[in-house]
């Protein structure tokens, strides 16, 4: 197989993508973080959790290397390191993108009837309206087959991004230059700088905080970057997690100073109603609403993964011959070697293809099942934590490290061969002879289990 050499997307829309596709609706939940956690140990956790999933992000770019250009996905990576798992670790993906995605459109349907609401029309009726007009702009953006494709609306979504910090920021400040006497008494809290609430609490907030990291459209962004060396996709991510540690840092402090203790939930609920929040409720909605196709694209992806590795096997069990034979492979590898060897070799001419006619067919079914399920649920809270407690630490943590640990710094000479065939200006690179790198691949491994147990558990025993 040939690499292809194109043009590709830059390092500043390769940025904005990765920041819009983090930062979502999840920051406003960021100050009740630091209520819970206090202001030292929310900023440490917030820090933490960005460096970790800067790890992760670096781990899936080098696993990329093992692959021909723009073909790597986590399916793709799972077939060449753990190939038994691959089916079940595209379908945690599609689950979890395809939850915060339906999440995306449940809410266009709960906040825009606070932004305008019709006489005479009841809240179910508005919610309907809302959700079926949100189509008309979600999806044209979803029928576009590139990630950079979407940078403009991209762009559009960060400016709505910095429109609610700056809301956020400008209420703490305006608070500060009166002394806080504009803000009713009921709504004024203590400030906690090192006590954490409970520990109940921190760890409910904890999975909050790790969860708002998730990009798992890391693997599309790296694939359609131009000269897609390390050192420019570690600028990306160390770029993309400096800016959104920034944002959450900042504006869970901004939340905080202003409500203290009493804080819960939704920062913009505490406001006043008046033109200012009006207009960041209405963007809040937009930028969701913008984001959604960035959900859906690896959803996508990795639904159409789990169709291919599906119906192969329905064909392969009714000729009786094995998943991966093709005509240029032996029927039974003499030993576990050659085996090994036999499914490396498969990857790499199975990118697992998605003809026109399979892309408008599922992102029909897709966009069909989204709003049908986003119409249908009246308390999608809990749904949405369980999807991305599992799915999104697999994305962020447990993937990566997984990869890393098989990939980097690996004696099986299987590997090095696919690094210098696939990618052979990097094989010298540092980051793939890199110890360290393996254990930390490890680290991120265990990090990642006891994150999504706590997480977990959170959700149902507190």
């Amino acid at each position: 197989m040939t690499i292809q050499h194109y043009e590709g997307a830059s390092i500043a829309s390769s940025v904005i993508n990765t920041v819009n596709t983090v930062i979502g609706a999840g920051i406003l939940v960021l100050p009740y973080a630091f209520r819970t956690q206090s202001i030292i140990g929310g900023t440490f956790i917030i820090i933490f959790a960005g460096i970790a999933n800067g790890v992760g992000m670096v781990l899936q770019g080098a696993a990329s290397k093992f692959l021909p250009q723009g073909t790597a996905t986590f399916f793709t990576v799972c077939r060449i390191t753990y190939p038994g798992l691959s089916l079940l670790f595209d379908f945690a993906i599609f689950l979890q993108c395809f939850g915060v995605g339906v999440s995306y459109i449940v809410l266009t349907g709960d906040l825009l009837p606070l932004v305008y609401t019709f006489d005479g029309w009841d809240e179910h009726s508005m919610k309907f309206f809302y959700v079926l007009g949100s189509a008309f702009l979600v999806v044209p953006l979803c029928y576009m087959k590139k990630i950079d494709s979407l940078k403009y609306a991209s762009i559009i979504a960060l400016l709505a991004i910095v429109y609610i910090a700056f809301l956020i920021y400008g209420y703490f400040f305006y608070a500060i230059f009166t002394n806080y006497e504009k803000i009713p008494p009921e709504k004024l809290g203590g400030i906690s700088f090192f006590k954490p609430e409970g520990i109940k609490p921190v760890f409910k907030t904890l999975g909050v905080v790790v969860l708002a990291y998730t990009c798992p459209t890391q693997f599309s962004i790296v694939g359609e970057l131009a000269n897609p060396s390390m050192e420019r996709i570690t600028n990306i991510v160390f770029i993309s997690l400096g800016i959104i540690s920034s944002i959450f840092v900042s504006v869970g402090l901004a939340g905080y100073l202003t409500f203290g203790n009493t804080l819960s939930g939704n920062i913009l609920l505490m406001y006043e109603n008046n033109f200012y929040t009006q207009t960041g409720r209405a963007l809040l909605v937009l930028m969701v609403v913008l984001s959604f196709p960035l959900m859906f694209h690896p959803a996508r992806v990795s639904f159409n993964n789990v169709c291919h590795i599906v119906t192969k096997s329905v064909v392969s069990s009714g000729t009786g011959n094995d998943v991966a034979v093709n005509s240029r492979s032996p029927l039974l590898p003499s030993n576990e070697e050659e085996h090994h060897v036999h499914l490396l070799e498969l990857v790499e001419e199975e990118d697992v293809p998605m003809s026109n006619t399979r892309f408008f067919i599922l992102t029909v079914l897709l966009l069909a099942a989204s709003y049908t399920t986003a119409l249908s649920l009246k308390s999608f809270e809990l749904i949405l934590a369980v999807v991305g407690a599992t799915g999104g630490v697999l994305i962020s943590f447990v993937l990566p490290g997984f990869y890393g640990y098989k990939l980097i710094a690996s004696d099986d000479e299987r590997y090095t061969r696919r690094l210098y065939k696939y990618s052979p200006n990097e094989a010298q690179n540092r980051i793939f002879q890199s110890k360290l790198l393996k254990n930390v691949s490890l680290f991120l491994i265990v990090w990642g289990l006891v994150v999504m147990m706590i997480c977990l558990w959170a959700i149902f025993f507190t």
